[in-house]
């Protein structure tokens, strides 16, 4: 008998003995959506869903169209049974709670290994992916994406379209949805959504929502925002306005950091929404069922799901912050898949039978974050100097099997059309770093730095506890930029913190010195990249501020048409090329792994992905 045969056993002898079987997992029917799409030919009239944006050329147009409207028809179709016994239950027996004391059996249920716990699960108040990839699966948005693309297709809304200048957006509402506690969807719940990131009042500011700010240039009060507001047109319809044109705005929301929630929920939990403690409440194919805080978060399918019903009966977040940890326990079979694995286990996922490598373009970038308001690194020349001393080349080989590239620039292989021409690449040059440091006026190295009240501490290298797709093994990665910043006399002290309090010290900018950090693009425009990290009025971690680039950006955003997007693109990366707040390391795919009976899952370059149409024999 095989292992997974006589952990099978196992669990049917130990459910027999100790627990009776209160939920079964049958046969579920589905519809297939699909989405009637053409291409826009001018603002204002008939057109679509942005196209997906795989290459150069189609990473630009997606930067210049204007997508209109967006049509989904639903078509019935009957799935084929999947019958579940209990000699084929998997040997996860767990039994959890709901919040109306029933039991769910979880050994049926999908099992994910995850890289880090969520911070929450209130996707509008995170920006990590470890939480989005969770949260996602019960909040939904206005507009989704075709799996495995960048391509947009009606979600929550059923059809959009812009005013003449793109600086209207009219949503048309998809009816007789309802959250899963019985709230109706409807367009007050989409007010009080945008409302409450916009106007950043919920719950006394308690709650953050830092992509907002990130991505329209400020909150609602905020000197400088393009947002104007969120207003009701009728029951199932609403109107967003804007200051200037904005061509890219169901891209914007297609991202997963806009998932609704039940405004009876979140007024209810207040700032305790989205902890261990009450969860989510959206309108997804999951229901959230529990959180066990450093353990793992449980979902059950939602059989009153508009659309398709999820295929598994359930799924369960496992939280795994070990990379080698996770790749054995789906060895052992105890996970049906997972992601952030090492670059190393390609091979070793090839080879085993009973597992498969899943592949996943590289849309990233894993940079050295540099706090510009502390000497000496206030000096572009030492942040130089820093980029030459880094052997880039040796990381992708050493780290990451060279898979993927040296970034010498912020923006991703498929958006290289805005990247910036003739600028310097910043090549390991160790006699370059010496020199610049001379120039800059410590030319024998430094380990401390002088914070803006003339207070001294350690230059400290923060690098993260988890794995995460652009930095995989992210802990002897800092052993090598530590140990090549020495060789130019650059002393660091190698620090890390629990993940939730890292990204919420980071985006507080209280993380002084040098932190390793990354970022997967939500939608295929380069603004996603470098507004988000560059832009002033960005939750502003590195305390960087250059108005020249301020403007760049906020003009390509407005730009009708690719060409002159790019050109703006390409001067803002200039000025940052010579600034360098953020230092670009590598653009590398991330390695996924799942048992071979796994089927259905099709990986997002942006990370969003959809588990609701995955499937395993259990």
């Amino acid at each position: 008998m095989n292992l997974r045969l006589r952990a099978r056993f196992a669990a049917l002898m130990l459910l027999t003995v100790l627990v009776p079987v209160l939920a079964a997992c049958g046969s579920t029917p589905a519809a297939n959506t699909s989405a009637t799409s053409a291409t826009s030919n001018g603002a204002g009239t008939a057109a679509t869903t942005a196209p997906a944006a795989t290459d150069a050329a189609t990473a630009s147009q997606a930067t210049a169209a204007a997508p209109a409207t967006a049509e989904a028809t639903t078509a019935a179709a009957t799935m084929s049974s999947e019958t579940t016994t209990a000699a084929t239950m998997s040997s996860e027996t767990t039994t959890a709670t709901t919040t109306t004391g029933a039991a769910a059996d979880t050994k049926s249920f999908l099992v994910y290994g995850g890289s880090g716990e969520p911070d929450t699960l209130d996707v509008l108040a995170t920006t990590a992916g470890t939480a989005l990839i969770v949260g996602d699966q019960m909040l939904e948005r206005l507009v989704g994406t075709v799996p495995g693309k960048f391509e947009l297709r009606p979600s929550l809304a059923t059809k959009w379209t812009p005013n003449a200048d793109s600086t209207e957006w009219t949503f048309n509402l998809r009816t007789g949805v309802k959250f899963h506690d019985g709230t109706p969807f409807n367009a007050d719940a989409v007010v009080f959504n945008f409302t409450r990131m916009a106007e950043h009042r919920y719950a006394d500011k308690k709650v953050n929502y830092d992509i907002f700010p990130e991505i329209f240039g400020g909150y609602a009060s905020d000197k400088g925002t393009t947002w104007k507001g969120v207003t009701k047109v009728d029951d199932n319809t609403v109107k967003f306005s804007f200051t200037q044109p904005t061509p890219l705005f169901p891209n914007y929301i297609s991202a997963g950091y806009f998932g609704l929630s039940s405004p009876t929920a979140v007024n209810k939990a207040a700032e305790k929404y989205g902890t261990t403690e009450v969860g989510v409440v959206g309108t997804g194919p999951f229901k959230f069922l529990e959180w066990k805080a450093g353990e793992s978060v449980t979902a059950v399918r939602n059989d009153d799901y508009w659309g398709p019903k999820a295929k598994m009966p359930g799924i369960v977040f496992r939280t795994i912050t070990d990379q080698a940890a996770r790749l054995t326990e789906l060895k052992n079979q105890s996970i049906d898949f997972t992601v952030n694995l090492a670059p190393d286990t390609r091979e070793a996922l090839k080879s085993d039978p009973n597992l498969q490598l899943v592949s996943v373009e590289p849309f990233n970038i894993a940079y050295l974050a540099v706090d510009t308001s502390v000497k000496p690194l206030d000096n572009p020349k030492v942040r130089q100097a820093i980029a030459y001393a880094i052997n880039k080349k040796a990381i992708l080989s050493g780290f990451y099997g060279d898979e993927g590239e040296v970034a010498t620039d912020f923006l991703p292989p498929s958006l290289k059309a805005a990247r910036p021409q003739g600028v310097e690449t910043y090549d390991y040059n160790v006699d370059k770093a010496k020199q610049l440091l001379k120039e800059a006026g410590v030319e024998n190295g430094f380990s401390s730095i002088t914070l803006t009240d003339t207070s001294k501490m350690d230059l400290d290298l923060w690098y993260m506890p988890v794995s995460r797709p652009y930095f995989p093994t992210p802990e002897p990665i800092a052993g090598q930029i530590a140990s090549d910043l020495q060789k130019v006399g650059i002393k660091v002290k190698q620090v890390t913190e629990d993940w939730a309090v890292y990204l919420k010290n980071e985006s507080a900018g209280k993380k002084h010195g040098l932190y390793m950090l990354g970022w997967t693009g939500d939608y295929a425009d380069p603004n996603n990249f470098l507004q988000v990290h560059f832009a002033s009025s960005s939750p502003n971690s590195t305390h960087y501020a250059n108005k020249q680039v301020d403007d760049l950006l906020s003009k390509a955003g407005s730009a009708t048409t690719a060409d002159a997007a790019n050109k703006l693109f390409q001067q803002a990366g200039q000025i940052i090329n010579q600034d360098l707040p953020r230092i670009p390391i590598v653009h590398a795919p991330p390695v996924y792994g799942a048992l071979k009976e796994v089927q259905g899952w099709v990986p997002n370059p942006t990370g969003g992905d959809d588990f609701s149409v995955i499937t395993v024999t259990k």
